[in-house]
């Protein structure tokens, strides 16, 4: 968990469903890499959104630079792109 990252998460100038996903991801990351690897499915409950506006809310951050999405063996893992870290 990184309150940094969360704190700098609520700073940006996001529609409210974006937001949300990425104050979520910056729950999960790690401070000094900005990584962390919630599935979908947490996400969405976390978030209380459904899977798919999870994805779509991700496509839009990453279209945004503030995440990257890195594909590894057995999943996906996001990097939370803000502060040091963008």
């Amino acid at each position: 968990m990184s309150f940094h990252l969360i704190n700098l998460a609520w700073h940006r100038d996001l529609r409210a469903t974006q937001k949300i996903v990425l104050i979520a991801l910056a729950d999960f990351a790690q401070q000094t890499t900005g990584e962390c690897n919630p599935s979908v499915r947490v996400l969405s409950a976390k978030c209380g959104l459904s899977a798919s506006a999870v994805r779509k809310q991700i496509k839009a951050l990453q279209a945004a630079r503030l995440v990257d999405v890195i594909s590894r063996e057995g999943g996906v893992a996001y990097r939370v792109l803000l502060g040091a870290l963008a």
